[in-house]
Parts: structure tokens; sequence; C-alpha cells
């Protein structure tokens, strides 16, 4: 009885292992501070999905997302100065089948780029100084 479960657990143990091999992946960074620097990478065959949200003087964000000609990819950075002379600063770069990405910046000094190559690519920037 017990080499039954054992096999059962097994089977279950290799089914869950080859659904993670196609599972999307999801990164999501929350920084606050006077220097902020945020840099992602995600490679895979399904969705790929970044959030960074930064709150400082300085903030550094780059995400970069890999993903097949049927694949998802999804970026957001958010970035909010505290000081009255903040500094942003924020690049995204994507691969795959749909590619969307939204960039949003609150500080004196914004500077955003977005790279996207795929089938449906659609990016929004949003800046403004204090």
């Amino acid at each position: 009885m017990r080499i039954k479960h054992l096999l059962a657990a097994a089977a279950v143990l290799g089914a869950l292992a080859s659904a993670d091999a196609n599972a999307a992946n999801s990164i999501s960074v929350l920084q606050f501070g006077t220097l902020n620097l945020s840099s992602t990478a995600q490679t895979g065959a399904v969705n790929n999905t970044a959030t960074t949200l930064q709150f400082g003087a300085f903030n550094l964000a780059t995400s970069t997302q890999h993903g097949s000609s049927s694949s998802v990819n999804s970026a957001t950075i958010g970035q909010g100065g505290t000081t009255a002379t903040a500094t942003n600063s924020a690049t995204t770069g994507q691969v795959g089948g749909a590619n969307t990405s939204l960039i949003g910046q609150i500080g004196l000094n914004n500077a955003a780029g977005v790279g996207q190559l795929g089938i449906l690519n659609g990016s929004t920037i949003l800046q403004q100084a204090p």
C-alpha cells in the first residue's frame, strides 16, 4: 500500500514539475530610499510580468523580458521622486508575441525608453515634473 502511495506522489510531483516548466514568470519590486536601483530579467515561453515601484531621490529601473511568439510580456515601472531635484530613469526591453509597458515618473529629471519586438506592441510613458 505504501508503494502505491509513493508512486502516486511521484506521478503528481512529475506532473507539477512539467506544468511548472511552462508556468508564467512574475516579478514585483518595491523600493524606498535615497538611491534605488532595480534590474529585472525574465525569459519564459508563456507569460512574463514585471512590476517595479521606486520612491526616492534617485531611481533607476531596467526590465527585460524575452518570450516566445505566443507569450505575453507586461512591464510596469512607477517612479516617484521624494526631493525637489529627483532623478528618474527607466528602460524596458521586450521580445515576444504581445508586449505592453507602462512607465510613470514624477520628478525634476525624467528619462524613459522602451524597445519592443513582437506581433502586438503597446507602450505608455507618463512624466510629470513637480
